[in-house]
Order: C-alpha cells, then structure tokens, then sequence
C-alpha cells in the first residue's frame, strides 16, 4: 500500500496534468475549408462554430454555399477532434489513468469503449438518402 505523502504526490501530479490538459483544450482550433478555399471554418476542441471565413468569391457558388459551410465544418470539427486527442494524450496515456477508466467500465459492464459516433453526412449522401426514401415510398405506396 502507498504511503500518505505518496498518494498526495501523486494526487498532485494528476492534478495538474488535467489543469495543462485543460488548458490545451482551450487553446485547441479546428480549422476546415471547402470551395477551393473560400469556405473557412474554425471550431474549438468541443465542435463549437468560433468563426466562419467567406471570401468575396464565395458568393459564386450560390445554392451550394450552405452544402460548403456545412463541408468546411465538418472537415473543421475533424482536425479539432485530432488536435484535442493529442492535447489529451499526456492524461489519458498515464497508465494510472487508463487502469482507472478500465476499472470503471468493468464495474459498469462495459468492458469495451463504445464506437465513435457517426460522422455528419455530407450534401451528397443526404440528397441519396432522401431520394432512396422518396423511391421507395412510391414503390410501397405512403397509406400504409
């Protein structure tokens, strides 16, 4: 069994990793652009819209700037996930830690980390999903 004042070292040094850990998630900034550059979006380290940068050109794309909005954050959210893993990486790492958070899955019968959720759908698969969805509600008829 640990002594005391080695629980209280050590307790101090978990501390202030999450304190730096902190610290770096706030500091954290995604960025993401479409249209050949004139989308930019930029998301912190929880997914958070902070800013959205439009050139003067951007406006040429008409009907399709929202679809280049939603690209660009989503390409934002995904370098802001990378960068908030890696600046997480000195506490989830500690061995001490990782033993912890098995220890809490075992008591909860989760023994196995749950999947990453899905990804947003881009433009594209939402347009293909509601037209497979419309296909085949005319083909098996809408009074059901």
């Amino acid at each position: 069994m640990s002594e005391p004042s080695d629980l209280d070292a050590t307790l101090e040094e978990m501390k202030t990793k999450a304190s730096q850990v902190k610290s770096a998630l706030g500091r954290v900034r995604g960025t993401g652009t479409a249209g050949n550059g004139t989308v930019t979006a930029i998301v912190d380290s929880a997914g958070h819209l902070r800013d959205l940068e439009l050139t003067r050109d951007a406006l040429r794309w008409g009907d399709r700037l929202a679809s280049l909005i939603l690209q660009a954050t989503a390409a934002a959210e995904k370098d802001a996930a990378a960068k908030a893993e890696q600046a997480m990486h000195p506490l989830i790492h500690d061995e001490r830690v990782e033993a912890g958070i098995k220890t809490i899955r075992e008591t909860f019968g989760q023994a196995e980390p749950r999947t990453k959720p899905p990804r947003p759908m881009t433009e594209e698969e939402i347009q293909a999903a509601d037209d497979a969805y419309f296909e085949r509600m005319n083909r098996q008829g809408w009074n059901r």
